[in-house]
């Protein structure tokens, strides 16, 4: 037997088989039953095939379920190199005030990336705020950067919006925002890492004044 014969008949049995024809087949011996037993009489060969029928369509088909591809995590080092390509690129089509934020914005991150994990772990840095950071390089700067990189030049310097900005001043007040919102977040993060500097100078010079106090004895 060929390849091409082999198929319908492999299709054919898997079905004698499967759940399906096993239920309407069971349907269709409780139509018998009902015939035996004088239930129905008339039209019981459309009965039994119509139970038989209900069984078949009723049993649920298999679902195949594709399986998703696992989604591919980028660091956030790639992700900084990433948005310092686009600052790059994109550096003679932005206005000063804005190109001033973004490198505001890369300082902020270069001292909070190194340590961001070590920071939310010791509760210095909240999730929310992790997030934040993270989100500024995946989301944030990229969709700010690119949907304004996609109007004309002069448009974007001229052209007043509903808020009688031009598309330029949108952009730096967003970036100005999203800079105060780093910084204030940079500010937390090393308030603990600050008080132990503090700290640490309070007690060398009370170490030193005992030392002198001792030696003017």
């Amino acid at each position: 037997m060929d390849a091409v014969a082999v198929a319908p008949m492999s299709r054919l049995s898997d079905f004698l088989y499967s759940p399906r024809n096993i239920a309407g087949c069971c349907l269709a011996f409780a139509g018998l039953v009902l015939l035996f037993t004088g239930v129905i009489d008339t039209g019981w060969p459309l009965i039994v095939a119509g139970l038989y029928a209900v069984g078949v369509l009723a049993w649920p088909r298999k679902q195949v379920v594709e399986e998703e591809a696992p989604s591919v995590e980028v660091s956030v080092e790639t992700l900084a190199q990433q948005l310092e390509r686009l600052i790059n690129e994109a550096s003679k089509r932005l206005p000063e005030p804005a190109l001033a934020s973004l490198h505001s914005i890369q300082a902020t991150l270069a001292d909070l990336l190194p340590r961001l994990r070590e920071l939310e772990v010791s509760g210095a840095l909240s999730v929310e705020s992790a997030f934040t950071v993270e989100e500024t390089l995946r989301r944030y700067l990229p969709e700010m950067l690119t949907s304004y990189l996609k109007l004309p030049a002069t448009f974007a310097r001229t052209q007043p919006l509903k808020d009688k900005r031009t598309a330029a001043q949108v952009l730096v007040d967003q970036l100005q925002m999203l800079d105060e919102s780093l910084k204030q977040i940079a500010h937390e993060s090393f308030a603990g890492d600050v008080e132990a500097l503090v700290n640490s100078g309070r007690f060398l010079e009370r170490k030193l004044r005992a030392k002198a106090a001792f030696e003017m004895q």
